[in-house]
């Protein structure tokens, strides 16, 4: 009876110990195909099965120690999500441009697919303004919130390249916003001391060329911010911005300059009138925040609420609401990208369960979903209180 007694305790002790080495092995295995490394982001046809990426970094406060991270994230055809850590940038971001991905952290770029290499910059970035693609000069480039200057009122950092090379070079003002142009960026310059907005295009040659467009008389310019890209279409640049009053009252405006005269009109887009609203009703992504098709001005806030503004007839409407939960549970990581006439939104309506959307833009109707796996357990990782900055489809 002893020795069968043994022979028992013995077996269980095997199993488990083998189920202990099973699970622990599995848990590893996992762990390395959900967290890649740069030789396989680098790989040639590493984004051929990717649907879209996303970018998420650490808290501010982690990042000016230099204490901070950032995770590109990529989700494959599948719905399966894979990551890469990287040094911290706030509101990172990245850009496709059919052939190939450009990202930048605090200390490098990186272009992936097709000639894949890794660039080291010479000064360290963390927070971004704008990234984009040139496409009449090749160029990726971003621009960087920099800080104050001691031989200007202030320095907004400059990246821009290609697979050639990338260069620096500094800007000597704020830049409050910027919009990607074929061959140019507009960018909306603010003086820090008097308010003033000025419209500024930045050409990206050998060298950085400024040049001055026009004074933009916007009402009230000291209380207002930028919550959009500039956009433009043959005849205007685009523009929405936050008018804040007091905790319960928030104008949201739509600023058209005309290209060829400069002549500015502003138009209310919405009014937020309560406390609830006006606390959450800041975009998740201020760059993709609008979009232009068909002559036709989306414009998306935080609330998930999409309103549209006509160009050719000046109608403004609330044209529909994303699915997100009501209730008590408010989803802690969401992003948006516009494509076409299709609004692409990333979420988590349920606790640690991803959903990528398609809605469409003109019945408002949700035409896809899918589930995101690993998503979960990236997000809850090592690199504590990750933010979501950025969603971009890649694949369609």
């Amino acid at each position: 009876m002893k020795k069968q007694l043994i022979i028992a305790i013995t077996c269980l002790m095997v199993i488990g110990i083998g189920l202990y080495t099973f699970i622990h092995v599995s848990a590893t295995y996992q762990k390395k195909s959900i967290f890649i490394k740069q030789q396989t982001m680098e790989e040639p046809k590493f984004l051929t099965d990717k649907r879209a990426i996303l970018y998420a970094s650490s808290p501010t406060e982690q990042l000016e120690k230099g204490t901070g991270k950032s995770m590109a994230i990529f989700i494959d055809k599948k719905g399966s999500a894979s990551a890469m850590e990287m040094a911290g940038m706030e509101f990172g971001v990245s850009k496709y441009n059919g052939e190939q991905l450009y990202l930048g952290d605090r200390k490098s770029v990186y272009l992936l697919g097709k000639n894949a290499q890794q660039f080291p910059m010479k000064r360290d970035e963390i927070r971004n303004t704008l990234s984009g693609y040139l496409s009449s000069e090749a160029i990726f480039f971003s621009l960087y919130n920099t800080g104050f200057s001691e031989n200007a009122d202030y320095d907004t950092g400059v990246r821009y390249g290609s697979s050639s090379g990338f260069k620096t070079a500094s800007l000597p003002f704020y830049v409050a916003t910027a919009g990607t142009m074929k061959n140019q960026i507009i960018v909306l310059t603010q003086d820090l001391v008097k308010g003033n907005f000025d419209l500024k295009s930045i050409a990206l040659k050998n060298k950085v060329n400024i040049k001055q467009l026009a004074s933009v008389p916007l009402p009230h310019a000291e209380e207002l911010d930028p919550i959009s890209s500039i956009l433009e279409d043959k005849e205007n640049y685009y523009i929405v911005l936050s008018y804040f009053e007091d905790d319960a009252k928030e104008d949201i405006l739509l600023a058209t300059i005309n290209k060829r005269t400069f002549t500015l009109d502003v138009k209310n887009l919405a009014e937020y009138r309560s406390e609830e609203i006006v606390s959450n009703s800041l975009p998740f992504n201020f760059d993709n925040s609008t979009h232009l098709h068909n002559q036709e001005l989306y414009y998306i806030n935080g609330l998930g609420e999409v309103y549209s503004y006509n160009t050719s007839n000046d109608v403004i409407q609330k044209k529909f609401r994303l699915n997100r939960p009501t209730g008590t549970f408010h989803p802690k990581f969401e992003q948006v990208d516009f494509r076409g006439q299709s609004l692409f939104y990333l979420n988590n309506r349920k606790k640690d369960v991803y959903f990528l959307e398609k809605y469409d833009l003109v019945t408002g109707e949700m035409i896809e979903e899918q589930k995101v796996v690993n998503l979960d357990k990236i997000l809850r990782s090592d690199v504590k209180d990750l933010t979501l900055y950025n969603l971009e489809l890649l694949n369609l």
